[in-house]
C-alpha cells in the first residue's frame, strides 16, 4: 500500500504539475517555468493569509521541505514495515519446520478431503512434523560442541524454542517499528509545531491546513534573479497541488499505524501468556486433543499417567505448538485437532515401544516382573531426557 502511494506522487511530482506560482506580469513563460522549478526543489514556507511577511532572518521556522521527499518518505516506511517479515521468512527457514509448507498442505487438507476419513495429508504433515522434532531431540541430546558445530546450531537451533523466540522477537520489532513510526512523521510532518494526533483530530474535523499549516495549499517562496549585474529580489505566492494528495494519504497511514500500533501492542501481551506460560501452553494442547476425543479416541488406548503435559513440554515443546498455532490460524480448528490427535498418538506409541507398557502387569509372573523391574531401572526414565530413537538407530515414529 504505502509502495502505491509513492507510486501515485511521483507520478504527480515528474509527469503532471506539482505547483504553480503566482508571477509579475512582466515575466516570460521561461521565468515561469524557472520560478516554479526552482521554488519546487527549493524550501517554501507557509503563512496564515492574513499575516503580513516577516523578515528573512524570522523565515526560517517556518520552511516546509519534505514535500518533495514524500515517495522516499513512504518508500522508507514500507521498508521498515517489510523488514520484521523479512526476519521471519529467514528465521523459518533455519529453523527446519518450514510452516509456509506446512500451512500450504494443510489448507489443501481442508479443502479437498474427506472430513469423516483420516486425512492422508494430514498423515504427511504429522509424519514431517514427528522427524523434525525427532531429529532436533536427537541433536540436542547427542551432540558435541566441535568445529563444524557452532554455538547457534547447538544451543538456539536445537534447543526446541528457537522458532518461539524468534516470532516473539519478529512481533515485538512490529510494535517498535508502528512507535517509530508515529514518532517519524512527527519530526517529519508536524516540524516540532504541534503533536500529530491534534494535527489529524483538526483535519478530521475539517479544519485544514489554514489552521494547522501541515500539507499547506498555498505557500510563499523567495528567490534572487541577477540582470545586469543588479540582485532582484522575488518573493511570489506559489500552489502545491500536490500537498491536497499528501494529506490524504498520509492521513490514512497515520490512522492506519494507530490502528496497527494498539492491535500489536494486545496482540503481543496475549502471545507473551499464550505460548510462555506453560499451563496456558499445556490448556491449549488438551483443548485440541480432546475436541477430537470423543469421535477418534478409543477408550481402549493406553496413555501415561500426565501423558498430555509430558507430549505439550517434552514431545512439542514451544516450537511444535507454534507450529500447530500456525495450522489452527490458517487451516481451521478442524485441521489442528486432527494434527494434533495423530501427533498424540504417535508420542502414546513411542511411548509403549519404549517401556513395553502394552503388556498387562496382571499377566507376568513372579519372574517376568523382575526382569521387567530390571529392564525399568537400566532405562531410568527421566521426563527431562526422552529419547526419540532406539539404540539401533531404528525410527521409533512411523506413520500409521
Amino acid at each position: 500500500l504505502l509502495l502505491l502511494f509513492a507510486l501515485i506522487i511521483s507520478t504527480r511530482q515528474w509527469i503532471g504539475q506539482p505547483i504553480e506560482c503566482w508571477v509579475p506580469a512582466e515575466f516570460k513563460y521561461a521565468w515561469e517555468e524557472y520560478t516554479e522549478n526552482f521554488c519546487y526543489i527549493q524550501d517554501t514556507y507557509w503563512l496564515p493569509l492574513n499575516d503580513t511577511i516577516p523578515g528573512r532572518s524570522e523565515r526560517g521556522h517556518k520552511h516546509i521541505s519534505y514535500y518533495q521527499w514524500v515517495p522516499f518518505i513512504l518508500g522508507v516506511q514500507a521498508l521498515f514495515f517489510g523488514a520484521p517479515f523479512a526476519l521471519w521468512r529467514v528465521c523459518n527457514f533455519r529453523s527446519g519446520f518450514n510452516i509456509e509448507t506446512i500451512v500450504s498442505v494443510a489448507r489443501e487438507s481442508a479443502l479437498k478431503e474427506p472430513w469423516d476419513d483420516e486425512s492422508s495429508q494430514t498423515s504427511i504433515i504429522a509424519a514431517f512434523l514427528c522427524e523434525v522434532l525427532q531429529l532436533k531431540r536427537n541433536f540436542e541430546t547427542y551432540g558435541r560442541s566441535s568445529e563444524r558445530n557452532s554455538w547457534l546450531n547447538e544451543k538456539l537451533l536445537n534447543n526446541g524454542s528457537f522458532l518461539t523466540f524468534a516470532y516473539t522477537v519478529v512481533k515485538l520489532l512490529y510494535v517498535i517499528n508502528c512507535c517509530l513510526q508515529l514518532l517519524f512523521m512527527q519530526i517529519v510532518l508536524a516540524t516540532g509545531r504541534q503533536w500529530m494526533p491534534n494535527i489529524f483530530l483538526r483535519l478530521l474535523s475539517g479544519n485544514g491546513w489554514e489552521l494547522t499549516g501541515v500539507f499547506p495549499r498555498v505557500t510563499m517562496c523567495d528567490f534572487e534573479v541577477r540582470v545586469l549585474g543588479n540582485l532582484n529580489r522575488y518573493t511570489v505566492q506559489c500552489v502545491l497541488m500536490i500537498n491536497m494528495v499528501n494529506e490524504k494519504i498520509f492521513l490514512l497511514v497515520w490512522c492506519w499505524t494507530v490502528a496497527l500500533t494498539c492491535i500489536n501492542s494486545l496482540h503481543f501481551v496475549y502471545w507473551l501468556y499464550r505460548n510462555l506460560v506453560r499451563r496456558s501452553r499445556r490448556e491449549y494442547i488438551k483443548k485440541l486433543i480432546n475436541a477430537s476425543h470423543a469421535s477418534s479416541m478409543q477408550e481402549s488406548e493406553p496413555k501415561l499417567p500426565g501423558d498430555v503435559e509430558k507430549f505439550a513440554d517434552h514431545f512439542l515443546r514451544a516450537d511444535g505448538i507454534l507450529v500447530i498455532e500456525k495450522v489452527a490460524y490458517h487451516a481451521g480448528q478442524v485441521i489442528a485437532s486432527r494434527l494434533t490427535r495423530r501427533l498424540f498418538l504417535d508420542y502414546v506409541l513411542l511411548h509403549k515401544r519404549i517401556w513395553k507398557i502394552e503388556e498387562p502387569i496382571s499377566n507376568k509372573t513372579p519372574a517376568n516382573e523382575q526382569n521387567t523391574a530390571e529392564q525399568e531401572n537400566s532405562h531410568s526414565f527421566k521426563d527431562d531426557d526422552i529419547k526419540l530413537s532406539d539404540p539401533v538407530g531404528e525410527p521409533l515414529i512411523t506413520p500409521v
